[in-house]
C-alpha cells in the first residue's frame, strides 16, 4: 500500500515537473541555464504537496486584489 502512495506522489510530481517545465521554457525573462532556476523547478516540483497550495493561495489574493 505504502508503494502505491509512493508511486503516485512521484507521478504526480512528474506531471508537475512537465507542466512548470514547459511555462519555466516559455518564459523569456528567466535564465534558462542558470543552475538555481533549475533547482527551483526540481525542488518545487518534488516538493508539490506543499508548494502547490501555496502557489494557489497567491494566485487567489493577487486575483482578489486586482477585483478590488
Amino acid at each position: 500500500m505504502l508503494a502505491l502512495v509512493i508511486s503516485y506522489y512521484w507521478v504526480i510530481a512528474l506531471v508537475v515537473f512537465f507542466v512548470w517545465f514547459k511555462a519555466f521554457w516559455a518564459d523569456e525573462t528567466t535564465a534558462k541555464y542558470d543552475l538555481s532556476s533549475w533547482m527551483v523547478l526540481i525542488i518545487g516540483a518534488s516538493l508539490w504537496v506543499v508548494v502547490i497550495p501555496f502557489a494557489n493561495l497567491e494566485l487567489i489574493l493577487k486575483a482578489s486584489s486586482i477585483n478590488n
